[in-house]
């Protein structure tokens, strides 16, 4: 006897409801987190009602896809070798592989009696599972936005290039950006889309005509 699937399906239906909003709720603060350190470097003013307003723009934005397409732009390294931010429906994807892993356990827990404990077991280990790919998708998902606040503001600013910069020795950093350390890059190129790979420590440090500003809080 299999699980009654509307059950399955509301459960996943409030979950997923419970995962969106905490993604939507770092998306505010990671987006005026990285207005306000974009500012800081290059220490101008903050009017805090514009960057609220922006941030308030982009987070109901990302809310509605997150919604409406279940999914979001995440960065990948196309065949040649160039960044790019691509929609991916991840939300469906996850729930959709999370839901027939639950329906199997448990109809193959039924149909072969196995005891409610070994069952239990089972469950646990997909949840404790998909609990570990929500961090890590939130941290993801917080460190691009993180990324998108703190290069829109650069561009607010009519900056137009930053450099590449390492932060320092750490570990196991990609060679190529390693490489890149002090490389002069226009704002818009999509070289910038590589930091929000994941594990990336790299910050770009904005050219202001006359003069370069360091982020001296960088990692």
């Amino acid at each position: 006897m299999a699980p009654p699937p509307d059950t399955i399906d509301r459960a996943f239906d409030l979950m997923t409801a419970a995962y969106i909003e905490t993604l939507v709720e770092n998306a505010a603060d990671a987006f005026i987190a990285g207005e306000v350190r974009a500012s800081n470097i290059m220490r101008v003013g903050l009017n805090f009602n514009l960057i609220n307003s922006r941030a308030v723009s982009s987070t109901l934005d990302y809310r509605q896809t997150l919604e409406r397409f279940g999914g979001s732009d995440v960065t990948e390294i196309g065949a040649d070798g160039v960044a790019r931010r691509v929609f991916k429906p991840w939300l469906k994807d996850a729930a959709t592989a999370d839901k027939e892993t639950i329906g199997a356990i448990i109809e193959d827990g039924i149909r072969t009696g196995k005891p409610l404990k070994q069952i239990e077991q089972a469950l646990d280990e997909v949840f404790s599972m998909r609990e570990h790919n929500a961090k890590l998708t939130a941290y993801q998902e917080t460190k691009a936005l993180y990324n998108k606040g703190t290069m829109q503001r650069f561009a607010h600013e009519n900056v137009q290039r930053g450099i590449w910069r390492s932060p320092g020795p750490h570990e196991n950093p990609r060679e190529d950006h390693e490489s890149w350390d002090g490389n002069v890059y226009d704002l818009s190129d999509p070289i910038w889309n590589e930091l929000d790979l994941f594990n990336c420590h790299h910050y770009c440090e904005p050219v202001i005509i006359g003069r370069t500003v360091v982020d001296e809080e960088a990692e």
